[in-house]
């Protein structure tokens, strides 16, 4: 399941606020903010965690970072956060400030029963409010515990799907699926394609209600500079054993009783699975 994610922020203070307008709450640090936290470039830098679900436990990590804020899907990797709401109208009207739309409210390409809101924080971090007034077949989605509640997908540019789809296949064991064509209007956007144009889509389960979708991302020329933008700088994962045999090092020990295997992934998304100590 999806534990923290660790976002790179231009202003601590203001991103703190904009996640605190939306509902949510401060969180103690976790074993996995800490975690992630532990990589070298973001030591001593000032951060903040907010409680994105308590059931499922799932965290927002924020770092104070001095890097450009990027464009949605400027690169491939980590692109969007999915988080579920309860009434989407709703929260259209109480946005805060620090947040800007970037699609209004529509109905998902292949399903009427998910209407989603498309915006840009602070960081240039990409999120879709999500509602769900239905059953989607083929998908078991959660119920929201309150307005603005839990990641529950997280979205993964990848410059081959298909690659991508058997990495993520044997990595959480699961089935393959097949890409399905959707609309990807912020993509598209980015791209000077047709919003009504379709990309190849994958979504890959994570456990109960929780998963990761993959998106065929465009090519694009890209700034070689080696300068770290803001943005999503990586997520934790919570699994009940180790990772398959080669696809992920071991750290010394988080505690006496976890472990955490930092992931080799296609696009270098940075993953860190976090798993019960003594099963490697």
């Amino acid at each position: 399941m999806i534990e923290n994610m660790t976002l790179r922020v231009p202003s601590l203070a203001e991103a703190v606020a904009a996640y605190h307008a939306l509902g949510y709450k401060d969180a103690r640090e976790s074993v996995a903010a800490t975690t992630a936290l532990s990589d070298p470039k973001l030591k001593g830098l000032p951060h903040h965690s907010i409680m994105m679900s308590e059931d499922p436990y799932q965290t927002l990590t924020m770092v104070e970072w001095e890097g450009e804020v990027p464009a949605p899907f400027a690169a491939p990797g980590w692109s969007a956060m999915e988080v579920l709401v309860k009434d989407l109208d709703m929260l259209v009207e109480q946005l805060p400030a620090a947040f800007t739309v970037l699609n209004p409210p529509a109905a998902l390409s292949f399903s009427d029963q998910i209407r989603a809101m498309q915006v840009a924080g602070s960081a240039g971090e990409l999120i879709y409010f999500t509602e769900v007034s239905g059953e989607v077949p083929g998908f078991a989605l959660p119920t929201p515990t309150r307005q603005v509640n839990q990641c529950f997908v997280m979205i993964n540019a990848v410059t081959d799907i298909q690659q991508s789809i058997a990495f993520y296949a044997e990595l959480l064991q699961c089935d393959a699926p097949s890409p399905m064509p959707a609309r990807v209007s912020i993509l598209s956007r980015s791209n000077g394609l047709d919003e009504e144009h379709r990309h190849d889509i994958a979504p890959i389960a994570l456990g109960p209600g929780q998963l990761f979708e993959l998106d065929q991302w465009v090519l694009r020329p890209q700034d070689s500079g080696s300068a770290l933008l803001c943005g999503w700088h990586s997520l934790s994962l919570r699994r009940e054993c180790p990772p398959p045999s080669g696809m992920g090092e071991m750290r010394p020990s988080v505690t006496p009783d976890l472990h955490c295997f930092d992931i080799e992934t296609p696009d270098g998304e940075r993953i860190e699975w976090l798993c019960p100590a003594g099963l490697a």
